[in-house]
């Protein structure tokens, strides 16, 4: 069977070091995988489990999933593979960036579209603006409220989906402080994660969350090129380089796909 795609849509890079120039092995997550398990997560969100939410208004439910569906689409068209430091100080590494993603997806629901540009900005003036905006478009008073909650639960699910693809790449998580949660890696490709609001609580359901990806080590030829072009007077030549590696993944290996396991702590 013919592989037909034209390049990878990038939803996760990790390198080997991580830290670069030299980098000895890629892995490269899928866009599709981080979507379908992000959409999966909000489907499962249990509304009753906090007290707030028991008010929440079903009939935005569908607006969420939407923006769910949609809130990343336009990360192909924006990613980019990053060489600097902190504050463009030395060391530098290796990296990679969406940068303005969530302000390139439209949709002719307001709600939705605001969902989708603040799902990386849980702040009080994002969703007062944001409020403001939906009762002056003719959105009634309960849509309006059920905003922030939607909001976070978009931006919960989001997270944990991106800590649960760090946990199974390189076995350590990435501190996000945005939400509060809490997870831990256990045996068997389990994390458990508190407060658990997903499933049926009475079977403390456990949830399989599917990744997708392409792995491949890099030539001595691509290292010694790369690594010359970023510690050299061209680094930008070896960035669109590297980038152009990641997108072009299918060329050099095939998809893989890795099940990971969301369950409740004990």
């Amino acid at each position: 069977m013919t592989n037909t795609i034209d390049a990878v849509k990038v939803g996760r890079v990790f390198f080997t070091p991580d830290s670069g120039p030299d980098i000895e092995a890629v892995t490269v997550l899928t866009l599709e995988s981080h979507v379908g398990n992000v959409v999966k997560l909000v489907e499962k969100f249990r509304r009753d489990f906090y007290p707030t939410f028991k008010w929440h208004n079903q009939e935005t439910h569908d607006l969420l999933i939407r923006a769910a569906q949609k809130h990343d689409e336009a990360k192909p068209e924006t990613f980019r593979v990053t060489y600097q430091g902190w504050k463009g100080a030395d060391p530098k590494s290796l990296g990679y960036s969406f940068a303005g993603h969530r302000f390139r997806v439209f949709d002719p629901n307001l709600y939705v579209e605001l969902l989708i540009r603040l799902h990386h900005e849980f702040s009080v003036e994002g969703i007062v603006k944001a409020q403001f905006q939906l009762s002056h478009s003719g959105f009634s008073k309960e849509k309006v409220e059920s905003f922030l909650l939607d909001l976070y639960i978009l931006e919960m699910c989001d997270q944990i989906e991106a800590e649960i693809e760090t946990y199974a790449f390189t076995g350590n998580v990435q501190p996000r402080v945005f939400m509060d949660f809490h997870s831990r890696m256990l045996q068997d490709e389990k994390v458990e994660v508190t407060p658990y609001p997903f499933g049926n609580e009475d079977e403390n359901e456990e949830i399989v969350l599917p990744l997708t990806y392409y792995q491949f080590e890099v030539s001595e030829e691509d290292r010694w090129h790369i690594t010359k072009t970023l510690t050299g007077n061209s680094p930008q030549e070896g960035l669109n380089h590297l980038r152009e590696m990641i997108v072009k993944a299918h060329t050099y290996t095939k998809c893989q796909r890795k099940d990971m396991i969301l369950c409740k702590a004990y």
